[in-house]
């Protein structure tokens, strides 16, 4: 972090030259600059390197004893611990971004009843700096690459659920080499205004840079919001004025007039389109109109990222196609092996159906056959017993015609041949007594 203008050597409060924290860890080397949350210094760490310290110093609500931060008074006393606590909250969960556009914080500390922070110091100037000084002239190329390389760090950023909230070209330094480092997050600051009614009255937002919704407590604060800001930064970059504020912006389209905002597409020849267009989208007054996502910008002004990014897509669909080819092909196969097995299930019912239906015809068959044989035997025997009668009849016919040809009378019964049947008959009906006629 650099160390940017220095506002005011003689600030009453301010951590005097040579003062050691952390027991002795950092020594203070000089005041940088103040603001309504906190101090910043120039320090050396216990390896002698150059770091910047950030001492969470509210200064509506607290004062400086014997080196301690003290609550300013009692009513105070309950909001002050808060701010500090969401101070090192905050300095811890920004301490676990690793980025090289983003600046690195060392350490987080207690001291002096308050709590501090320890970053990077970056040689170079902010970005404010750089457009403001009229010997400075970014080349176009250089503009985009800063741009790019911004929206990487902020890309990082809001994927780890991070919002900086505070994006401005003061809070982007140029190291040696022209990098962009983004610094001093806001973030810190949102949560301590929210715990400390006598913080809510600060100016936490920055006139051209802040989308409207930074204006409104408790409203909705998104990645979008973030990205507002940096297109605003830009917009200074390019035109070498901030952009108008967004809430003047949001007053002229409520009360129908036209928007204040003078789009850039078109205006810089020197940039592409795609270029300015994002610039322009980004700056947006309503959330829903706004670039949603930093890839989605890089996307859109990097060139040989969007060809990547179309080919990417196009890979995607295609692998995604095959996908589709190969499930439907897998789901075709298995209906028709299910077809199959139920043509294989239904030709075995029908295969047994046809053997059942044979066996019922032929034990119709047999039966049918032993029915007829038992018909065939009763007409034998019938015709057998109608021949025997026949015979019968015809042998009685010849014997009475043989005894009418030879005369031949039968001779009369003696009496006793006649009488004697009944007179057995007689001695049966006495009881089984002896018949007279034995």
């Amino acid at each position: 972090m650099d160390a940017g203008p220095q506002q005011n050597d003689s600030f009453a409060d301010a951590l005097k030259p040579g003062t050691e924290l952390l027991h002795g860890q950092f020594r203070i080397e000089k005041f940088l600059n103040a603001g309504g949350f906190g101090m910043t210094y120039l320090a050396r760490d216990s390896l002698d390197r150059i770091v910047v310290i950030k001492e969470c110093f509210p200064s509506s609500m607290c004062c400086r004893q014997k080196g301690n931060v003290m609550a300013r008074s009692r009513q105070h006393q309950a909001e002050f611990d808060a701010v500090v606590k969401h101070f090192g909250a905050e300095a811890r969960r920004l301490s676990k971004l690793q980025h090289p556009n983003i600046v690195g914080i060392h350490q987080v500390f207690e001291d002096n009843m308050t709590a501090y922070m320890a970053l990077d110091f970056v040689r170079g100037r902010d970005l404010l700096d750089t457009i403001e000084d009229p010997k400075m002239k970014l080349h176009p190329r250089d503009v985009k690459g800063i741009l790019l390389k911004c929206l990487e760090a902020v890309h990082y950023i809001h994927t780890n659920d991070v919002l900086h909230r505070d994006i401005s070209p003061d809070n982007i330094l140029i190291d040696g080499k022209g990098n962009p480092v983004l610094i001093d997050f806001g973030a810190a600051k949102e949560e301590a205004t929210r715990a400390s009614r006598a913080l809510s009255a600060l100016h936490v937002v920055k006139d051209g840079y802040s989308p409207h919704e930074f204006y409104i407590a408790g409203s909705v604060q998104d990645v979008s919001s973030d990205l507002y800001s940096l297109g605003a930064t830009f917009y200074h970059v390019l035109t070498g004025e901030a952009p108008p504020d967004s809430q003047a912006r949001v007053s002229a389209i409520a009360g129908d007039r036209p928007d204040p905002y003078r789009p850039v597409t078109g205006k810089f020849p020197q940039f592409e389109d795609a270029f300015l267009a994002a610039i322009d989208k980004a700056l947006s007054v309503f959330p829903p109109d706004r670039l949603q996502s930093a890839r989605e910008w890089i996307e859109l002004i990097d060139t040989e990222r969007r060809r990547s990014a179309a080919l990417a897509q196009a890979e995607l669909d295609r692998q995604i196609e095959l996908s589709i080819s190969r499930l439907v092909k897998e789901t075709n196969q298995a209906v028709e092996a299910d077809i199959k097995i139920q043509q294989a299930k239904q030709a075995a019912e029908r295969k047994e159906a046809q053997r059942l239906q044979k066996l019922v015809q032929e034990q119709q068959r047999q039966r049918k056959k032993t029915l007829d044989e038992l018909a065939m035997l009763d007409d034998f025997e019938f015709g057998e017993e109608q021949k025997r009668a026949r015979d019968h009849s015809a042998q009685q016919s010849a014997n009475q015609a043989h005894d009418q040809v030879n005369g031949t009378k039968r001779k009369k019964r003696s009496l006793l041949s006649r009488v004697l049947p009944f007179g057995i008959l007689r001695g049966t009906l006495r009881g089984n007594r002896r018949s007279d006629y034995l």
